[in-house]
């Protein structure tokens, strides 16, 4: 026979794991209804402007929802991440204005000139700019070390996010990731916005069409990256720059900036290999966008002037703050 408790003894009873409506009836009004109401325009618009949904769309609005509803802690991981997930949402909004293009004078040949012209190669007897020299002459070796940079470079900014958002849960911590999430939302909304005030074709474009008018029928190339996928066998490019929507997005390349925001933002963590590590994929995706025909010098240079740019603000509300609550 069992024992039985004696009356000194206390039954502790089981808990239950909260059932979902109890978890919905938990989250807080405001969170949950904004959180709804943003997933739902967003759908909705895609739906009305590209007439489906897209599989990974309804993946990352059920995932979202999930976050806002599950727990304390996975809306804490919401909020934090909410820059990132607003860019990934942004970013797929382009796609409806990228009929706009039409309208535009898209930049053709003077990105080219400037760059054959600053930063020109001399062979046989021809001004090469750095895109043709490396079109010319290219090596598996850094085909792989650069298509593997221009996968990275997203997944370094999001990974040192998501980082912040889950071991760094002291007031530092969710400052920074705060500071560098709206950072990096404003830099791309801003050089998104650039696509359309000064919309460039970039390198690939040049060698495939030449400099005519513009072809608004062309779908983004995945040009020297292609190497990588052939080396691999893995077709990431080719699917990749499939769905791109920014044909004309040139100017600047954002595919510096992430990397470099990092390495900005992740001095203040103290952590030397963390900046050793995001400054050498920075210096690579920068050398990935020429090699790779994505780019032009200027565009990484611009690039790297937007992210500078955007860091220099925060920085400059920090101060302001600073003085602020020095002064009260």
């Amino acid at each position: 026979m069992e024992p039985q408790p004696t009356a000194n003894e206390a039954v502790v009873p089981q808990r239950r794991s909260p059932t979902l409506a109890q978890r919905v009836r938990d989250t807080p009004p405001g969170v949950l209804y904004g959180a709804l109401g943003g997933m739902g325009a967003y759908l909705v618009a895609m739906r009305l402007f590209q007439g489906v949904s897209r599989p990974e769309q309804l993946a990352l609005c059920t995932a979202m929802l999930g976050l806002v509803v599950w727990s304390d802690a996975t809306r804490r991981f919401f909020i934090g991440m909410l820059p990132f997930l607003l860019f990934g949402i942004v970013y797929d909004l382009t796609h409806i204005t990228q009929p706009l293009f039409r309208y535009l004078h898209i930049h053709i040949a003077e990105p080219y000139a400037f760059d054959r012209a600053l930063f020109g190669i001399r062979e046989g007897g021809a001004v090469l700019t750095p895109n043709e020299f490396f079109a010319r002459h290219h090596w598996p070796v850094v085909d792989l070390f650069t298509g593997t940079a221009y996968i990275v470079f997203v997944y370094w900014a999001i990974g040192f996010a998501a980082y912040l958002a889950i071991f760094r849960r002291d007031e530092e911590g969710r400052r920074l990731l705060a500071r560098f999430g709206w950072t990096f939302l404003l830099m791309n909304v801003v050089g998104f916005a650039t696509y359309y005030v000064y919309p460039a074709a970039p390198p690939w474009y040049v060698a495939d069409h030449g400099f005519g008018p513009a072809d608004f029928s062309v779908r983004s190339s995945a040009a020297g990256a292609a190497r990588w996928d052939a080396l691999t066998g893995i077709p990431y490019f080719a699917g990749f720059y499939g769905r791109s929507a920014d044909v004309f997005g040139a100017i600047p390349s954002l595919h510096v900036s992430y990397p470099l925001l990092t390495f900005l933002f992740g001095i203040e963590l103290r952590r030397r290999w963390l900046d050793l590590a995001s400054f050498a994929l920075f210096a690579l995706v920068s050398f990935a966008a020429v090699y790779l025909s994505h780019h032009y010098v200027l565009d990484v240079l611009l690039g790297v002037l937007y992210t500078v740019v955007a860091w220099g603000i925060d920085r400059w509300l920090q101060a302001r703050r600073r003085a602020g609550a020095a002064g009260a």
